[in-house]
């Protein structure tokens, strides 16, 4: 992302205040830093990843915020990705594995972070072509579910995070971390520095869906890609999601479901 800050002359003329700049103002859509915005877009099957601080806006407005907002930002975030990458890895004969790829984008969102995983079904093919589609099937909803089961143990880390860390330096800092996902295609902006697609206004929506702090859409993902103990832990629901359908289904957790209040839990009706 670039940024524009021209020298700009200020003046006052017919009462009202005017500013004075150069004949030719270098104003434009390269500001965004997208590259060539005409280059046709390519589609690639994602897992699109928000995440959300609960409570950023009122950490925003505490006395003196420039004092606390960047260090928390720096600190959070390099939390935030040395959590996904440990999440992901194990190590073997002194190899790292990895349960699944490293997401390839990541967008600083104001109060969170886009992530998307890149779901290569063809390396998944390629691995043993001499198996049948059941097993292929099987094969890539555990990978989609490992991806998802770590970004649930990030959520649930980041309470470690808040009570050993945060809550010591800094003044009311945000309480939860909150996490929307989805499966499908995004569709590459400019050079490819950005996506766009509906998955991702779908795992938007989801990372602060009436009061739950933890969501995915059910399109694609079948969690019998889990070990048991977390499928468990998970409730399939209809719902409308704004901007996207009347009668979309999600999983959220159960427990928090339960807590919910009855006019929200009214907001969730049976598969």
């Amino acid at each position: 992302m670039k940024t524009f800050f021209p020298n700009y002359e200020y003046f006052i003329e017919d009462g009202g205040i005017r500013v004075k700049i150069e004949d030719q103002i270098p104003f434009d859509s390269e500001l965004m830093d997208l590259g060539n915005l005409k280059l046709p877009s390519k589609a690639i099957e994602v897992l699109s990843v928000t995440f959300d601080l609960e409570g950023f806006t009122n950490f925003t407005k505490q006395i003196d915020p420039q004092l606390a907002i960047p260090n928390f930002i720096s600190e959070f975030f390099w939390w935030l990705f040395n959590r996904i990458r440990n999440e992901l890895t194990t190590t073997k004969e002194k190899n790292n594995i990895l349960w699944a790829e490293l997401p390839f984008l990541a967008k600083f969102m104001g109060d969170g972070a886009l992530f998307l995983w890149k779901i290569d079904s063809d390396k998944i093919v390629n691995i043993d072509q001499n198996s049948d589609a059941v097993n292929l099937n099987k094969y890539l909803g555990i990978f989609i579910c490992n991806i998802i089961s770590s970004l649930f143990e990030i959520c649930n880390k980041y309470n470690s995070f808040y009570d050993d860390w945060l809550i010591k330096r800094y003044v009311d800092p945000p309480t939860k971390l909150r996490c929307g996902i989805a499966r499908g295609n995004a569709f590459s902006i400019g050079n490819g520095s950005d996506f766009v697609g509906p998955c991702i206004n779908i795992s938007t929506r989801l990372q602060k869906f009436s009061g739950l702090s933890f969501a995915f859409s059910a399109r694609g993902i079948n969690i019998r890609g889990f070990e048991e103990g977390y499928r468990k832990n998970f409730t399939k629901k209809r719902v409308a999601i704004r901007g996207i359908g009347d009668n979309e289904l999600i999983y959220i957790l159960k427990d928090e479901f339960n807590n919910l209040s009855e006019e929200l839990k009214s907001n969730f009706l049976e598969p």
